[in-house]
């Protein structure tokens, strides 16, 4: 690989955030982004291994800031846990609501990319994986707050239909104030569901 050069990697990540914005990571082009910068698509390919590469280079940032800004999310979880109580549980909730909607609005067209326009790419997979992994940890957690059954079906339905809530308010390509209007409705339908469900598990 060519050694970094911050003006030219900069130059290149916007011509690749354009493209994939555009056409998506299937429909772009390698060469439409090497125009883009001005640049052959040889000296691409002396940067980048591929256009999956690339790709994922463009993403980078918003996957290494959801591991930070969870971490102080999933301490409240824990705490909920062992206070055993339906209002922390729906406050951690909440707070795990405002990291989703400070990525959002931090790291729009990055998560525009990974949510809406991965098709095709190696982070399509990844993606897939995580929402896997989110049902499977909260119907552990919900388990581990009761001898009742979990419905995990429910469970499962409410978190797809908050993805695809985000991801269909990032479709829309608003700006900052009509997403958090947006967000907020879409909040208060979602906690609505989560309090059914902590009524049924824990009354």
């Amino acid at each position: 690989m060519a050694v970094k050069d911050p003006l030219l990697d900069r130059k290149i990540m916007e011509a690749a955030t354009a493209e994939f914005l555009e056409h998506g990571f299937q429909g772009a082009s390698l060469r439409q982004i090497a125009q883009r910068a001005n640049l052959t698509t040889g000296a691409l390919y002396t940067r980048y291994d591929g256009k999956d590469a690339l790709f994922c280079a463009v993403v980078e940032g918003i996957l290494a800031e959801i591991g930070h800004v969870f971490d102080p999310v999933r301490q409240s979880y824990l705490d909920a846990q062992r206070e055993c109580s339906a209002e922390a549980i729906l406050a951690a909730i909440r707070q795990e609501e405002q990291a989703y909607h400070q990525i959002l609005l931090q790291y729009y067209d990055q998560c525009v990319l990974f949510f809406c326009k991965s098709d095709g790419s190696s982070l399509q997979a990844k993606l897939e994986q995580m929402m896997a992994y989110k049902a499977r940890e909260t119907v552990a957690y919900m388990e581990g707050l009761t001898d009742k059954t979990v419905n995990a079906d429910a469970i499962e339905m409410l978190l797809s239909e908050q993805f695809y809530s985000y991801r269909a308010l990032l479709q829309k390509h608003l700006d900052a104030e009509r997403s958090v209007a947006c967000l907020r409705v879409a909040d208060a339908f979602h906690e609505a569901g989560w309090k059914e469900l902590l009524h049924q598990i824990m009354s």
